[in-house]
């Protein structure tokens, strides 16, 4: 294996671009070794970290001003949970950032067990092409999606400039049908519009990011369960002596101690991210049975978004359940061990896999395991068959409705 091969190494550049939108503001994240990871109050990054929390909090306070002011809607209420969400992920990465350094060093010193021989002939993992490929795959299907929403925006902001014959320039209806809530209480300044767009931006990213940085974490302890299940599988029915045994038990516990770790630092994180989704997923849902329209773009940017969001949720699961699929794994081989070879370690490492759940949790409220894809999908089947009795309009398309009330 080689020897830049850990998840420091893996995941830094992954780390080093969200703090470009504020998130996980720690020190020398891109540093070779872990113990030059700082987190520090006074520096740049949190002074950086700390002004785009400000500023998305100024607008989470315009649109509680313009909600109050127009009424409050089921639309209105989805944007608000949106705004509260992202102050929760900046929150979570802050905290997440004060034991990041901690975390790292001790990651790495779990690793140091498994960067070794046998282990090192175990490693086809490939961690750090998994976190690059998932980290692309996801954020750019992201990027997709935010230039997707924001092509409808354009679209529907001219459709309406023109249509209903309305007396402003393009670019000041786009900041009126993007920003209500701005353009309440600032006037329409053209110098205005590349800065709210990047406060949007960074609205944006953390949604995306939560779930990546998820599947990150599962792909580095999932890395280490592989090296572990091969080592044991590359002795399969043979007879090892109990020193072998104890070696293997020792690197386990090794190993769930450190997913007890991570699982308490990122619980809050995993709690929030599925229940944003989730309940993203179920607004999207009432919204297709609604009148959306036959506008092309607006029907193309719809139907984008829901898909990604079912797609990055099962995606996430099915990533972070990997841990848990090798630790079983692991009980499963433990269930061929000769008789003969059977000892007292043999029956405490058996005793300690079947004692608790290895996965990572949402707070204790659910684990992100296989099953977890299963009891999404059927609350969403309930839900939605629970709507479709009551809104029977699925199948109306009619024009959609340009004008609005402000």
């Amino acid at each position: 294996m080689p020897q830049g091969e850990t998840f420091h190494r893996a995941v830094s550049k992954v780390l080093f671009i969200s703090q470009i939108y504020g998130l996980l503001p720690v020190s020398n994240v891109l540093a070779l070794d872990v113990r030059d990871i700082r987190f520090r109050w006074l520096s740049p990054r949190i002074f950086y970290s700390g002004l785009i929390f400000i500023l998305n909090w100024c607008e989470f306070l315009a649109v509680i001003n313009y909600v109050i002011k127009v009424a409050i809607t089921f639309h209105n209420s989805s944007t608000l949970s949106l705004y509260i969400v992202c102050l929760l992920e900046h929150l979570f990465f802050w905290r997440l950032a004060i034991h990041w350094p901690s975390i790292m060093r001790t990651w790495h010193g779990v690793e140091q067990l498994f960067l070794r021989i046998p282990y090192r002939f175990y490693d086809e993992y490939k961690m750090k092409k998994r976190i690059y490929v998932v980290f692309g795959v996801v954020m750019s299907s992201a990027l997709v999606e935010h230039f997707l929403l924001l092509l409808n925006s354009f679209h529907l902001s001219n459709m309406e400039r023109t249509q209903c014959k309305i007396n402003v320039t393009y670019l000041e209806s786009v900041y009126k049908w993007e920003r209500p809530h701005f353009y309440m209480i600032i006037p329409y300044h053209i110098w205005l519009l590349p800065l709210f767009e990047w406060i949007n931006e960074t609205i944006a990213y953390p949604r995306s990011f939560t779930d990546c940085f998820i599947m990150c974490i599962g792909i580095g302890l999932a890395a280490r369960f592989h090296q572990l299940y091969r080592r044991i599988a590359a002795v399969h029915r043979k007879v090892m002596p109990a020193v072998f045994w104890t070696e293997v038990r020792e690197h386990y516990l090794a190993l769930k101690r450190l997913v007890r770790l991570l699982d308490a630092a990122i619980a809050p994180l995993v709690l929030l991210a599925f229940g944003n989704n989730m309940s993203f997923i179920c607004f999207q849902l009432f919204n297709s049975f609604k009148n959306i329209g036959v506008d092309f773009i607006v029907m193309v940017a719809f139907w984008y978004s829901l898909v990604f969001a079912i797609v990055r949720t099962s995606l996430t699961i099915f990533v972070a359940s990997s841990i848990n699929d090798f630790e079983r794994k692991i009980v499963t081989a433990l269930r061929d061990v000769p008789t003969k070879a059977w000892s007292i370690e043999v029956q405490r490492f058996s005793e300690q896999l079947g004692n608790d759940m290895t996965a990572l949790s949402g707070s204790g409220f659910f684990y992100l395991t296989r099953s977890l894809v299963l009891a999404m999908g059927t609350t969403i089947i309930t839900y939605e068959l629970m709507i479709s009795d009551v809104i029977n309009q699925g199948s109306i398309r009619q024009k959609t409705q340009y004008c609005r009330d402000f």
